[in-house]
């Protein structure tokens, strides 16, 4: 045997010839008989066992497309047999005996666990992307009203609508006194209206107390600008759009009758829209709008 542990076919035969104690020629013989027995057994798909060696058989490979190694010109690949060998249990044994003792090794990070790594950090990070959209979406609809602003209250020496308390957790005034309107179809501005951009944490609530000077005039807001807006539910209003504040021909503590006509058929709207999305508050509104028409 060589220093490369390849042993030559002569070799191989006279090892062979002095352990069946027969001639150098009788070996080389029965050595090539044998391989090309095999090789026919094979070429027609079969296979050959082995007893304590292995077993020897054919798998089909079908045409497949390649690149030629040199020029790397892509070429086709014919349908072919391709020889497997399988050692047996003993004769793999036997050649490892040698190599028991040893352990397996990973001499290359774990690209699994890589994947793993990247994977989970993906997965947090489109979590976090998710939360943020909803965090954003939930700042984008505000509530419209705003249960701790209390209006103040009217002179009751004047003639026009004055609020004694808010219902608790409805907006809607408790006791409403008012001078005779007109019933109308459809609310309108009497004037040029101003203009406001609702920011982060605005309600209608808020906004007519600051730009009307009366809290419970937000209906008239919210119906001045409904036809612009794309969530038709009183409670919620996207940050960001502009409203319009209608201008009144009186004010709040002086209204004319255009002006209370104004607000009684915001609040029937208001109504209106609460019964469409199934708030409770529906009843309370058009109560309150049914009362101030008939008076």
């Amino acid at each position: 045997m060589s220093d490369d542990n390849k042993i030559a076919l002569h070799s191989f035969a006279a090892l062979v010839a002095k352990r069946a104690k027969v001639s150098n020629v009788e070996a080389d013989t029965f050595i090539h008989q044998f391989a090309k027995t095999m090789s026919e057994e094979l070429e027609t798909g079969g296979e050959i066992p082995l007893y304590h060696f292995g077993r020897f058989h054919t798998t089909h490979v079908d045409e497949q497309t390649g690149h030629d190694p040199n020029s790397g010109a892509p070429l086709t690949i014919p349908e072919h047999s391709r020889v497997h060998f399988r050692p047996y249990s003993a004769l793999r044994f036997a050649v490892n005996a040698p190599f028991r003792q040893l352990r397996i090794k990973e001499l290359t990070p774990d690209k699994t666990a890589w994947r793993t790594r990247t994977g989970a950090w993906i997965l947090l990070v489109l979590l976090v992307l998710l939360l943020i959209v909803l965090g954003i979406r939930a700042k984008s609809g505000t509530s419209t009203q705003d249960a701790s602003v209390v209006p103040p209250e009217m002179p009751s020496n004047q003639a026009v609508v004055a609020h004694t308390d808010q219902t608790p957790a409805t907006g809607v005034p408790a006791i409403v006194l008012a001078s005779p309107v007109e019933p109308e179809t459809t609310p309108t501005a009497i004037a040029a209206a101003t203009k406001v951009i609702v920011s982060p944490g605005d309600t209608l609530w808020a906004i007519a107390a600051t730009r009307l000077g009366d809290s419970y005039w937000w209906p008239v807001i919210y119906a001045e600008n409904r036809p612009e807006l794309t969530r038709r539910n009183p409670d919620l209003i996207d940050s960001g759009i502009t409203l319009r504040i209608p201008a009144l021909a009186g004010s709040v503590n002086s209204p004319n009758v255009a002006d209370l006509r104004l607000k009684t058929n915001s609040y029937q709207m208001v109504a209106d829209d609460y019964r469409k999305i199934g708030n409770p508050r529906a009843a309370e509104y058009e109560k309150v709008a049914a009362r101030w028409s008939k008076e």
